[in-house]
């Protein structure tokens, strides 16, 4: 029996600039079956679980254009020639063979394997992905599997790893056929603790050709949603009024033991539900670990988690309160604040996170955040908050509330501001030369840039079922020319 057949019975806003040192400007096919399946969507799965679902396989429409980098049909190469693509793909970066790993843990059997002679698994030891800095593995993993592998990252203690299987005929007949299946459902992951969950991407059409996956259940997987996210309506379910609500609220909405300190978790969650982080494989995506107990000066995080190439980071030493954000750059819905207080803990003061969620009609920076009182009396909530209002250095939690009006003090010695690109992009409103990554769509485009996929296509003269390049070069439009 074939693996595409197999796999049918195995589970499976005024613009104006933020002052920055300068305005970053990132650089950066055989017949399908004639019955391909799907696997259902769960969550952790195992080869005793059955399901077999038909699909129609005449003329298929894709969800998303083929990712770069894919072939247009099945490959029909051996798992060794499949690897070999990789190889010349990566080029001298890494050498595959020197990191090759023969003795794995198989997850399902519970035990070490031995896999020296077995063509449907290859690991490597890649110890410079481990977290924070898991975003250098995007290119590594997203060649795999433009080349045909499910890839996951997998933890051995202190040895960070790739784990790579290669979707072939027999593939799903052998020990590592859940590990193909999990990948290929919203959500889940293979029954094998050592898994680092990171960003899933999106497969080659082949794959979906082949029977591996269905376009309506990549439909579920992916949402690339180009809209600017909608923060503050996200945040507005975790509002509490009083501490014991708050303290609720963060044990069982945030995973956080503590309303008190639980900044970080809530501003990680609010981009969580909104699905606002870059399509790249990255520590941020396995939970809100990144934005805990973190200080950019003494370990560089959270901002070290993310890819330099998607964001640009603005800090200065001056008291947050009474800054002139009017004059020297305002903030904007999406910014990710980190306002510092004093070296050591001292009593009173506090360092922050917090996430810009919106701006008022009367061009008030709002966010939603935990507020704790210290003055008359002590007390904690989470509200949707005034930060400031440009040109008023009195109002707001940055000049009032947080600077020793009952809440305590933060932003004395400074902070920081990271700012995603695209908002960059859309404030300056002028089109940039745009570098293609490996597995990008002009969808994961759109998405990453929060513009229409229409508008792509319209400034590049591109159809939408047009292949992308790795290396290729296209054009974001002006934002104001992407507005209906």
């Amino acid at each position: 029996m074939t693996s595409a057949a197999l796999v049918s019975q195995v589970l499976t806003h005024t613009p104006d600039t933020f002052v920055t040192p300068e305005n970053p400007t990132p650089t950066d096919k055989a017949a399908p079956p004639s019955t391909p399946t799907t696997a259902a969507t769960g969550s952790n799965i195992s080869t005793s679980e059955k399901i077999s679902v038909e699909l129609p396989v005449q003329n298929p429409v894709y969800a998303f254009a083929n990712p770069a980098g894919c072939l247009l049909t099945h490959p029909n190469l051996s798992p060794a020639e499949m690897l070999a693509k990789v190889q010349s793909a990566i080029g001298s970066e890494f050498d595959l063979a020197e990191r090759r790993q023969m003795y794995i843990w198989n997850g399902e059997q519970g035990s070490m394997l031995n896999v020296i002679n077995d063509p449907f698994v290859y690991e490597f030891s890649f110890h410079e992905f481990q977290h924070p800095l898991t975003y250098r593995g995007d290119k590594v993993a997203t060649i795999f599997l433009s080349q045909g592998f499910v890839v996951w990252f997998r933890e051995y203690g202190k040895d960070f790893r790739l784990l790579a299987i290669p979707m072939v005929d027999g593939v799903l007949e052998s020990p590592w056929a859940t590990y193909v299946t999990a990948y290929w459902q919203k959500d889940a992951i293979p029954n094998d603790e050592k898994i680092y969950p990171v960003m899933k991407k999106l497969p080659c059409h082949w794959v979906i050709d082949a029977g591996y996956v269905s376009n309506e259940t990549i439909s579920t997987m992916f949402n690339l949603d180009w809209h600017i996210p909608d923060y503050m309506t996200a945040g507005h379910q975790y509002l509490a009024g009083t501490c014991k609500e708050a303290n609720q609220i963060s044990r069982e909405k945030i995973g956080y033991w503590d309303a008190s300190s639980m900044c970080g978790p809530l501003a990680w969650t609010i981009l969580h539900d909104t699905n606002s982080f870059p399509y790249r494989i990255g520590s941020w995506s396995k939970d809100a670990s990144a934005f805990t107990g973190v200080n950019p000066r003494w370990d560089g995080q959270p901002w070290s988690t993310f890819d330099p190439e998607t964001f640009t980071r603005f800090s200065t030493n001056e008291p947050i309160a009474s800054y002139d954000f009017e004059k020297n750059g305002n903030l904007y819905p999406g910014d990710i604040i980190y306002s510092f207080s004093t070296l050591y803990q001292t009593e009173g003061f506090f360092d922050h996170i917090l996430l810009v969620a919106s701006v008022s009609k009367n061009n008030t920076r709002m966010a939603v955040s935990n507020m704790v009182r210290n003055y008359p009396y002590e007390d904690c909530s989470i509200e949707e908050v005034a930060l400031y209002t440009p040109g008023d250095l009195t109002t707001g939690a940055f000049n009032y509330e947080w600077n020793g009006h009952g809440f305590g003090k933060t932003g004395t010695t400074g902070f920081d501001v990271l700012r995603w690109n695209w908002t960059t992009y859309h404030n300056n409103n002028q089109p940039m030369q745009y570098t293609i990554r490996w597995g990008e769509t002009i969808e994961t485009i759109a998405f990453d840039w929060k513009i229409s996929p229409e508008s792509l296509l319209a400034a590049n003269q591109l159809t939408a079922d047009a292949q992308l390049t790795p290396g290729q070069v296209i054009t974001l439009p002006a934002y104001a020319e992407t507005m209906p």
